[in-house]
């Protein structure tokens, strides 16, 4: 059933979707890019602080331990002793420590953004569930993770036997040097050796980050059915919404159909469209579409202004381009001026006539 439900979820997460996974704590994040940036910016600083973290750590043991022989050797010495090392000792290595908690917290800052939930802290009973949890074990997530970390071992592993190996015949030799000269080769190799591993676990973590990226809107995949129920939550129901529409619609059609009687013309194809327009010297800068329609609207309309003595006119060209170009409730456009106060001016002289 679980594979059927799977297959069923084909749909891309709604932003709707990741956000509620956000308020829970459910988020991407590669605990291995954290690690592997924080031991290569830790390699990074150990070779540029390096030399003035040893002479810094020399030179307050040599100032602490100096004159012990000279102290006398009570409660109070010892603990001042004991204070004096510790904040010596902060004091150097406190900014190498805090420069790797700042990289830390920027990384996971750059992987999730900021996020703060309580969610995965509530006490869940599902989680005491012993046959779900060894579910969870054999997961195709566990399963991915398991070869990352044989993955990693291999590389490591691999990666230090190859280095040794070729360092090999230097240490072999290295013993008809000083001491000094031992201890800066090994140095030298442990530090090349710890660059290229770390160097090696960053192109793997970054692989394993765009994994989790992956898999984590895979998880939050939705069926067709979860798309539209949740449409119909954040937009409404597509049927009420279509009632609604359709009563507006009529609303409308009702406003307009009311304003055909105070038209002053109605301009026709004859028969496929006709156009209501309506113009006011005081109220208005240019005639306004107060009614429009093609095919059995625009006979409806005719039939209203008939009722009412509107004068229709013919005159297709104009009639199509006030149907196309000018929405109802509009002006019409500098353009049609000309054509339309040739058709109100015949208007007028025949409503003139009319009277006379």
């Amino acid at each position: 059933m679980a594979f059927g439900s799977d297959a069923e979820k084909t749909e891309q997460p709604t932003g709707k979707r990741i956000s509620k996974a956000r308020n829970k704590g459910n988020i991407a994040f590669s605990a291995d890019l954290n690690n592997a940036v924080v031991l290569l910016a830790g390699i990074a600083l150990l070779y540029v602080l390096g030399a003035i973290t040893y002479n810094s750590l020399n030179s307050t043991m040599k100032l602490t331990l100096g004159n012990l022989s000279c102290k006398d050797f009570n409660q109070s010495a010892v603990i001042d002793l004991f204070v004096n090392q510790l904040y010596g000792l902060s004091k150097i290595l406190l900014p190498i420590l805090g420069g790797l908690l700042l990289i830390g917290l920027v990384i996971s800052y750059l992987q999730t953004g900021f996020i703060f939930s309580f969610e995965a802290l509530k006490f869940d009973i599902n989680k005491l569930n012993i046959i779900a949890g060894a579910t969870k074990l054999f997961s195709t997530k566990s399963l991915v993770k398991l070869f990352f970390s044989v993955l990693k071992l291999l590389v490591v592993g691999g990666l230090s036997y190859l280095l040794i190996k070729k360092e090999f015949n230097q240490l072999i030799h290295a013993f008809d040097l000083s001491l000094a000269q031992i201890l800066g080769m090994l140095a030298k190799s442990m530090y090349s050796l710890a660059l290229r591993i770390s160097a090696v676990l960053l192109i793997l973590a970054l692989v394993d980050f765009f994994y989790q990226k992956w898999q984590y809107k895979r998880s939050l995949r939705m069926t067709k059915h979860e798309v539209k129920e949740e449409g119909k939550e954040s937009e409404g129901d597509p049927l009420i919404k279509g009632k609604i529409r359709s009563l507006q619609r009529q609303m409308a059609m009702k406003r307009m159909m009311a304003a055909i009687p105070t038209a002053d013309v109605v301009v026709t194809n004859p028969t496929h469209y006709a156009v209501a327009l309506k113009y006011e010297s005081t109220g208005m800068k240019a005639p306004t579409v107060v009614a429009k329609g093609a095919d059995l609207l625009a006979k409806r309309i005719k039939d209203i202004a008939k009722k009412h003595n509107i004068p229709l006119v013919e005159d297709k060209p104009l009639a199509q381009t006030l149907y196309k170009t000018v929405e109802i409730g509009r002006e019409i456009p500098q353009k049609l001026y000309y054509a339309v106060a040739k058709v109100l001016s015949y208007v007028y002289q025949l409503k003139k006539e009319r009277k006379g």
